[in-house]
This record gives C-alpha cells, sequence and structure tokens, in this order.
C-alpha cells in the first residue's frame, strides 16, 4: 500500500517551507549565534530551484497521519458513523484515519475514544 499524502503540494506549502528555512537562516547567522554556529548542514548553500528540490525531497511528518478514510456520508467517505467500511461487510476502520480533522493536541486520547467506541459497537452488533 502506497500513502501519497501530497505534501507541498499546494504552491502556498512550498512557498511557507522556504520562508522557514530562510527565516532559520537568518536566525543561524545572527550575530549572538555567530560564535556557535560553524556552518549550515542542512540545505546548505542551495536557493531557488535547487532548495525546492530539498525541500519536496526531505520532506516528512513525525506526527500522526490521520484522515485518510474519512467518516461520514458524502461521496468522499469511507466509513459510516460506526466505523464500518462502505461496500465491505465485516470491515470497520477504528483509527486516526477517520479523524476528519486533525486534532490540536496529540492523537492519543481521540483515539483511545474512536477504540472504546468501536468496541461499544462491535459488542452491540453481537448481543442482538
Amino acid at each position: 500500500m502506497l500513502i501519497e499524502a501530497n505534501a507541498l503540494s499546494d504552491p502556498d506549502d512550498l512557498k511557507t517551507a522556504i520562508s522557514c528555512v530562510e527565516t532559520l537562516r537568518e536566525i543561524g547567522n545572527s550575530a549572538e549565534l555567530r560564535p556557535f554556529v560553524a556552518r549550515e548542514v542542512m540545505p546548505g548553500d542551495l536557493t531557488g530551484a535547487e532548495l525546492e528540490t530539498y525541500l519536496r525531497d526531505a520532506v516528512t511528518t513525525y506526527w500522526h497521519e490521520c484522515g485518510t478514510a474519512k467518516m461520514g456520508r458524502d461521496p468522499m467517505s469511507v466509513v459510516d458513523g460506526h466505523l464500518k467500511v462502505y461496500g465491505v461487510e465485516g470491515l470497520r476502520v477504528a483509527d486516526a484515519s477517520i479523524m476528519p480533522r486533525i486534532s490540536t493536541a496529540n492523537t492519543m486520547a481521540p483515539c483511545v475514544v474512536i477504540g472504546e467506541r468501536a468496541a461499544q459497537f462491535i459488542v452491540a452488533d453481537h448481543d442482538s
């Protein structure tokens, strides 16, 4: 399975990443930090198209992926309100992928709630 996150697919995201590198360069090259900095290690002296290529090749996430199997009722939804996958009998999704938006805090707590609700749905289905 391949998950294509489309990182930096929006031109504004790439502009923001370049701006971030430029800001960090300003900070790292400031008079106050000069005694502690020998050189820029990454991305080095890259600018323009070379910097864009570097950023596209280096972009990754260390955060928790979510929102890849949307819960809802519209044509783009993957699971229903009971976490059942549309069109696949006996399959539920009970993780951060069903979240329509990432939470502002760590995703662990919402995932626990999703798991607890999944357990309740499964028990209810087997008790009836």
